[in-house]
């Protein structure tokens, strides 16, 4: 293995490494900021998993194994994510900003957008239903998934980068829910479930419990076995599906297949999730940020160090001559 490329690998399992080991430290302010607390016992078989897959990690980076270690860092690492995720959309929703619906509701109208035309539209076709529900559940199995094919398939870099800007765009969107939080489209427009006939609602509704419960003044113990995902605005479904686009751009024979996946990710949260069309255009904003964001933290800084009194060997013409 040549020095350059030893340098990549380890710069990029390192940045997984710290940005998740960063997450949790940024728990400990921003749980006594917002007067929440963690129920432990609801995440003990969740922390069993993931101390299961750490000797995996430690004896395959030993052994020096090729691909083995960043796929599984990353699958790893997605995991681990869920916890300071989850505390941040909380930790956002628990300022109690007012609802933001009716902005929200204009800026659909300004783009010309009818939600309930559009509703209409796909509960007419039962076939393109089932298929929008589909990929809306292919959410995270994609997040862990397609890191580790990355790495696999000899793209260690771009998965770990793919890593980093996740866990990036999760922060960012908490960080704009604060002004932003919302009902959603299935609320406002007073649609139910029992008016649908081919869409499955069910996640238009199911998390407005925790949403009203986080908002109550006092202590809140975040349970995660009744975790929810409560962001609204923007729509954290449409970032994560043009990550993974941009993520399996990288092999050719994935391009499309991903591309198809994941644009019906992106409508299917207006369809499936209460979102409005403003929140997919924000949240495939935001993955833009966050990727430019990883992009530069995983390619400049490893071409830098390539590039020192020490590390030259190969110069790097381009992030994508970097990706392999």
């Amino acid at each position: 293995m040549s020095k350059l490329v030893a340098v990549r690998r380890e710069f990029a399992i390192g940045g997984v490494i710290l940005t998740v080991a960063l997450s949790y430290l940024s728990m400990i302010p921003i749980l006594h900021a917002a007067n929440m607390s963690i129920d432990f016992a609801s995440i003990r078989d969740f922390a069993l998993v993931l101390s299961m897959g750490l000797p995996f990690i430690a004896y395959a980076c030993w052994r020096r194994m090729v691909f083995i270690p960043e796929a599984l860092t990353c699958f790893t690492a997605i995991l681990a994510l869920c916890v300071p995720v989850i505390v941040w959309t909380y930790a956002a929703m628990r300022l109690n900003m007012p609802l933001a619906d009716a902005q929200l509701v204009a800026m659909d109208e300004a783009l010309g957008f009818d939600w309930r035309r559009f509703i209409e539209f796909v509960d007419g076709w039962p076939a393109l239903a089932n298929l929008l529900a589909e990929a809306y559940s292919s959410f995270f199995l994609q997040l862990l998934l397609v890191p580790a094919v990355l790495a696999l398939f000899g793209r260690p870099q771009r998965a770990c980068t793919m890593v980093v800007a996740y866990c990036l765009l999760c922060l960012i969107s908490s960080i704009v829910f604060i002004w932003y939080p919302a009902l959603g489209t299935y609320v406002v427009y007073g649609v139910s479930q029992e008016q649908l006939q081919a869409i499955n609602a069910k996640f238009g509704f199911v998390f407005l419990e925790q949403f009203h419960a986080v908002r109550q003044p006092g202590p809140f113990v975040i349970k995660f076995h009744e975790a929810a995902g409560i962001v609204t605005f923007p729509s954290v479904h449409a970032a994560v599906a043009a990550l993974c686009a941009w993520a399996c751009w990288d092999l050719r024979w994935l391009r499309v297949p991903a591309l198809l996946l994941n644009v019906a990710m992106a409508v299917s949260a207006i369809s499936h999730a209460n979102h409005y069309l403003v929140d997919v255009i924000a949240g495939i904003g935001i993955a833009g940020l966050s990727i430019s964001i990883a992009t530069a933290i995983f390619y400049r800084r490893i071409a830098a160090r390539a590039w020192s009194p020490f590390d030259v060997l190969v110069t790097p013409s381009s992030p994508a001559s970097t990706s392999n």
